[in-house]
């Protein structure tokens, strides 16, 4: 180990909200497929058979939740099919020549969700299937000319659930995607409603591709709208979005779908108030905010310790931290926010989960990686699921990936670590 050496170096913190590395056990190149059949899905892999299986167990969930939104609009018949590619380039062949730059997609003619893995985490893979998969339930089942600002939005709140095993969470308000809005509506740059509501596919799509700022906007606000109808107020406003839906089911166009929604006198001024206000009353979920930490810890390991395999405590790490009063250090994030050893405060909340009741100065464990020996931070106080910060090599180094993982689907590898690691 060395000395702090930090002569205030100020580093970027590139928020990860996916996580769950894809499975070590990938097929090599060539390898067969693999199938994992659900009552709803047809899941077809080249990955491996645990990978598989996790993906069909995951789709099976997540349809629960679709059908619970959906109830009124009846039952899928047959099951839906979800193929997901370890290469890129396996994908691009099997997708519409214009779905190519998208990491997934719902080929309508097919009824196919489409995915790749390529340089992509397993849990990234998860959040794209279920946004996809919103917009194939949609289409069966709902309309196949849906508003895009409602059919993205709805997909968006539903890539954001959180399985524990047992059931999804929902609702939950991502770090990353609050401060865009934020800045957006301070700032007066978020697309008003009437111009959000008129935006057609062609010209969404063509702001994913051509500027990613405003996709990501884009794709936010309309989170944060199905957000607020959904949750604002204690619910209330839920109905209207029930009658939305079965609205622009019945195929009366979106005009009329609003109005049947939200009244004759519908006022989109008053509603996008409505709906700012809300967004500046939110505050990130907890565990956002226990990801956000773990990834600061893992970042200011790397820059203390000449090789990372010595981060072994998180006491110690964080004592190097709170008591090396002689070094100064600061560490910027996304949005602006300073972290830095003149606000000791600050510096201990990255080591205490939101979640963690017992009042203790550290929240989380180190446990070596089995593979690489690297040091994994693990969060165990989330209710059916382990958070996890760890180091994945790049061309420009090490970078730090933050992972959730359902508890009942650990490896028994990684399962007997943290086991080691917290006895």
């Amino acid at each position: 180990m060395r000395r702090f050496v930090f002569r205030r170096v100020i580093f970027g913190i590139a928020l990860a909200l996916v996580a769950a590395v894809v499975p070590a056990e990938a097929g090599a190149r060539g390898q067969s497929e693999f199938t994992y059949t659900t009552p709803h899905y047809i899941v077809t892999t080249d990955i491996s058979p645990r990978f598989t299986e996790i993906v069909g167990r995951h789709m099976e969930e997540i349809y629960k939740e679709y059908s619970r939104r959906f109830a009124d609009f009846g039952q899928a018949e047959g099951r839906f099919r979800v193929r997901v590619f370890r290469r890129e380039q396996d994908y691009w062949q099997h997708i519409p020549a214009g779905a190519r730059g998208a990491t997934g997609v719902f080929v309508e003619r097919e009824r196919l969700l489409a995915a790749h893995a390529q340089d992509r985490t397993g849990e990234e893979v998860l959040r794209t299937l279920y946004h996809e998969g919103l917009h194939q339930f949609v289409y069966q089942l709902v309309s196949r000319d849906c508003p895009v600002w409602l059919n993205e939005g709805l997909a968006e709140y539903f890539a954001e659930a959180t399985w524990d095993g047992r059931g999804f969470s929902l609702g939950l308000v991502p770090t990353t995607r609050l401060r865009v809005l934020k800045s957006a509506i301070e700032e007066g740059t978020y697309l008003p409603f009437r111009e959000l509501f008129e935006m057609d596919g062609d010209m969404w799509i063509q702001n994913a591709r051509t500027d990613a700022l405003a996709a990501r906007l884009n794709y936010s606000q309309a989170w944060s709208i199905i957000h607020f109808l959904i949750h604002a107020d204690e619910g209330a406003h839920a109905p209207r979005l029930n009658r939305l839906l079965r609205a622009i089911a019945d195929d009366v166009g979106q005009d009329e779908a609003l109005r049947q929604a939200f009244g004759p006198d519908l006022n989109l001024q008053a509603f996008e108030r409505a709906w700012a206000g809300y967004v500046m009353s939110l505050e990130p979920s907890p565990k956002f905010r226990c990801r956000e930490g773990m990834e600061a810890i893992m970042l200011l390991a790397m820059n203390y310790y000449e090789d990372v395999r010595e981060f072994r405590s998180v006491a110690r790490l964080r004592r190097a931290l709170m008591q090396g009063r002689r070094t100064r250090w600061e560490i910027r994030r996304p949005g602006g926010e300073r972290i830095s050893s003149r606000d000791p405060e600050q510096v201990a909340r990255l080591f205490r989960c939101p979640l963690d009741g017992g009042g203790h100065e550290v929240s989380h464990v180190v446990v070596s990686d089995p593979g690489n020996g690297l040091p994994i931070l693990v969060c165990t106080h989330h209710p059916g699921i382990v958070v996890k910060a760890y180091y994945e090599r790049s061309r420009d180094g090490l970078r730090v990936r933050v992972e959730e993982e359902v508890r009942d689907l650990m490896s028994p590898e990684f399962r007997n670590a943290l086991g080691a690691a917290m006895r």
